[in-house]
């Protein structure tokens, strides 16, 4: 550092780091000039370290090695420049602890090595840490979660079906085979996907399957371990699975960040059709975070930050809390209507927004968006209908349970969203879920997720209800009327509005 405060950096390129099968990965290290040993930042990735930084916004090598970190960008076995045959998933965990071993061992690395990376990086975070590499300290995973298949690949046991096939199509398929000027043929030509991507059929298969069984990090959250510092947001695609991933939480080091953000590496605080206040954006903030929580994990101290900071839409405020859902947080129900819907498969019901997540496609599939559309078809339904009496803070799980039956035999599908209807009429969309149901009838527990939003008095919810939302999830399979029957309920989770007068104000 000169007399100005500037810092040197000096780029090693084109690195090798060896496995333990003799495979040669590629890295570029960023080094604070000396002064060395530093502790590392690594950040395994699927994409080139030389390319558009589309996965790996949230790594600031200038402010990481001004913070005196070392920082590694791996590409990881078979991207890129790396040797290897390319899977995903099923090496990270012995190829994170081997290449987390190896920056340990280098003479400009003090020994300690932390990790950050967002999506699919965040999950090779996950899955190192489950090998319990000796020299690994935490972990910062962002818009991720410990479990692939449910809160992953799966929602409510339902296929993620608009994600899969389009992230394989676009992303994960070699490069030469790649469906990138006709990505929408992945949502209905699954065999010929699966002939560039042959994962598909295992990750279509059921959550408790071997090759799930042997990918879960959740199943053995005991081998992790270091804390986390996790982060999410209300319309990612896995939200779910980051709240459930804070659930097991065994540390209580670890910290959990939600945003307004979808899955959107750059964590905007545009959110589709809604601007959610610059102070939830989270390029620039995230980062700079995620370094004071390594600064006092190495330093042997707790971590300064809340245990949880949750970003409250409609709000644009930080609550700062102790645990998520807020303690204090109530239940309220909210009976549903009966009614009955035809389902007919060559017309499904067009997805809009919410949290799904369809790279290569125009519409990326997540954030607010107006309902009405959804709502005028016939075979969507107002389920349920409630105005608020006062002001209200929705702060926690959303549950519709649904008394159903349908004509014919088989599964069939049950989707609904949550939607507050604006001063336009505009119906923006709160939360969403899915689930299957035997066409015979009975209750469905239908998880709509989690959500954090002010409501002033007066504001109207308003439930709708249908049997099919595709892309997101797969088309239904056969023409049928479904039905929902008396007694069906919308549970809600209520916060007192008085954690509104705590939480940190919009700064911009």
């Amino acid at each position: 550092m000169d007399g100005d405060g500037n810092v040197s950096i000096q780029v090693l390129r084109d690195v090798a780091v060896p496995l333990r099968d003799g495979t040669v990965t590629r890295a570029e290290v960023w080094l604070p000039e000396g002064g060395g040993p530093h502790p590392a930042i690594l950040t395994r990735t699927i994409v080139p370290v030389d390319g558009p930084p589309t996965l790996q916004p949230l790594m600031d090598q200038r402010l990481a090695t001004s913070r005196g970190y070392a920082v590694v960008l791996q590409e990881v076995r078979g991207r890129g420049s790396s040797e290897g045959d390319f899977e995903p998933f099923v090496n990270e965990a012995a190829d994170g602890a081997d290449s987390i071993a190896w920056i340990a061992e280098q003479d400009w690395c003090d020994g300690r090595v932390v990790m950050t990376g967002a999506s699919v990086l965040g999950a090779a975070q996950w899955l190192a840490a489950s090998a319990s590499p000796p020299a690994l300290r935490a972990i910062a995973p962002t818009i991720s979660s410990d479990e692939l298949a449910e809160g992953w690949s799966l929602t409510g046991g339902v296929p993620e079906h608009g994600f899969l096939s389009t992230w394989s199509a676009v992303t994960l398929a070699p490069l030469g085979e790649r469906w990138l000027d006709a990505t929408e043929r992945a949502l209905d030509d699954l065999a010929g996907l699966e002939r560039i991507a042959p994962w598909i059929s295992d990750w279509y298969g059921p959550a408790d399957s071997d090759y799930w069984a042997a990918l879960s990090v959740s199943s053995r959250r005991d081998q992790v371990e270091v804390p986390v510092f996790a982060a999410g947001g209300w319309y990612d695609i896995f939200l779910a699975g980051t709240l459930a991933s804070f659930a097991r939480s065994r540390d209580p080091r670890d910290r959990l960040v939600i945003g307004p953000w979808g899955h959107d590496p750059f964590l905007s605080w545009l959110i589709g059709d809604v601007n959610a206040g610059i102070d939830g954006a989270g390029l620039g903030r995230l980062f700079p975070w995620s370094l004071d929580f390594y600064d006092a994990v190495i330093a042997g101290r707790e971590p300064d930050a809340p245990r949880v900071r949750a970003y409250v839409m409609n709000a644009r405020r930080w609550l700062a809390l102790d645990a998520w859902p807020p303690p204090a947080a109530s239940s309220s129900t909210v009976a549903l209507a009966t009614a009955s819907f035809d389902v007919d498969p060559g017309d499904p019901v067009p997805s809009r927004g919410g949290r799904g997540f369809t790279p290569g496609l125009p519409d990326a599939g997540w954030g607010v968006r107006d309902q009405r559309p959804t709502a005028a078809r016939a075979d969507v339904v107002e389920a349920a209908s409630t105005t608020l009496e006062q002001a209200t803070l929705l702060a926690g799980p959303v549950t519709a349970h649904l008394r159903t039956s349908a004509d014919g035999d088989g599964a069939c599908l049950w989707t609904a969203t949550l939607c507050h209807e604006q001063a336009d009429g505009a119906l923006h969309n709160l939360c969403d879920g899915v689930a299957t149901a035997a066409a015979d009838g009975g209750e469905v527990e239908l998880s709509l997720g989690h959500v954090c939003v002010a409501l002033p008095a007066g504001a109207r919810l308003v439930l709708l209800v249908a049997g099919s939302s595709f892309p997101r999830w797969p088309r239904p399979q056969r023409a049928r009327t479904q039905s929902l029957r008396e007694g069906g309920r919308l549970e809600l989770t209520v916060a007192p509005y008085e954690l509104l007068d705590s939480a940190a104000p919009t700064k911009g």
